[in-house]
């Protein structure tokens, strides 16, 4: 794909899930005024904080830092001395880092050391954005509010896994990063519209009325939007720590086979994913269903 296809890409696909936010705010502030005005613009305040806060704030903070290129862990077992020191050089390695490094005998393990470190904390981000995009999304039961939430924690996701590279893509390499995470949104956007469709009585039989339908209707319906949106996230987490490790040209040669290599992977860590965030998502409905209980109690005085 030529830049200028991808810019245009990335130019329609933002347009689209722009209009579709927007619109999307503009009915959750509507709502919110209603309730009271003041309610309203407290939450178009705290929106822009958000916003500010975990888009507008890394973004700028990337223009600061080197360019990357991949980070070039391929050739290291090939590179001379002063090469590997260069190259060592340009890890900009942190004090925990720099103590990792030391550790090992060699300059070439201390380097391996680091990046397998790099990897492991990138892997501990993406578990734990995926598990707190599960546990919002899955209790939230709004579809707006899904698609900004889920929206803004892969865009600070991305922003943290760029940060422990010390280093940062181009704009034209973070506009592809976000138009994976865009592209990510209209999918739950979709998903999210096709589900509230479907009449779940069909699936829950004669257990669909009553208080004991709704309880299992919720948790369901919280477990599939939550498991769906993480494995989005841990897909997303998965392309872009691939898409920092080779860089643009090389993910782009690779591209069918690191896509599946990151379903792969997401499926794979799906289920801890989602179990955690089940035990979770079920102990705040137990407490909502508790409430619904409690006001089918007869002897409840009513206020």
């Amino acid at each position: 794909m030529s830049r200028k296809t991808l810019l245009l890409c990335a130019v329609a696909i933002f347009s689209v899930v722009t209009i579709s936010l927007v619109g999307n705010i503009i009915t959750i502030g509507d709502k919110a005024a209603e309730i009271h005005p003041w309610v309203g613009w407290g939450f178009y305040i705290i929106l822009g904080l958000f916003l500010l806060r975990f888009i507008v704030y890394p973004t700028l903070k990337f223009l600061f830092t080197p360019e990357l290129k991949g980070d070039g862990r391929d050739r290291i077992e090939e590179m001379e001395s002063d090469e590997l020191a260069r190259y060592i050089k340009r890890l900009s390695m942190t004090q925990q880092e720099r103590e990792l490094f030391a550790t090992e005998p060699t300059p070439l393990e201390g380097a391996k050391r680091v990046l397998k470190h790099r990897d492991d904390e990138a892997s501990k981000v993406v578990r734990r954005a995926a598990l707190n995009v599960f546990i919002v999304t899955g209790i939230s039961q709004n579809g707006s509010l899904d698609i900004i939430t889920a929206f803004g924690m892969n865009i600070q996701m991305i922003n943290r896994l760029v940060g422990l590279r010390h280093s940062r893509p181009s704009l034209t390499q973070l506009l592809e990063l976000y138009v994976i995470v865009i592209s990510s949104a209209l999918i739950i956007s979709i998903t999210d519209e096709i589900f509230d469709q479907i009449d779940t009585s069909e699936l829950l039989g004669s257990m669909a009325g009553g208080v004991a339908g709704s309880i299992a209707k919720t948790f369901l319906s919280s477990s599939v939007n939550g498991a769906m949106n993480a494995y989005l996230t841990l897909r997303i987490g998965k392309l872009t720590m691939k898409y920092l490790e080779l860089g643009s040209k090389a993910y782009k040669r690779n591209k069918k086979k690191i896509r599946k290599e990151a379903r792969r992977s997401a499926l794979k860590e799906l289920p801890a994913v989602a179990k955690s965030g089940l035990e979770q998502v079920a102990s705040a409905a137990k407490e909502s269903t508790w409430e619904k209980i409690c006001n089918l109690n007869p002897l409840k005085k009513k206020e």
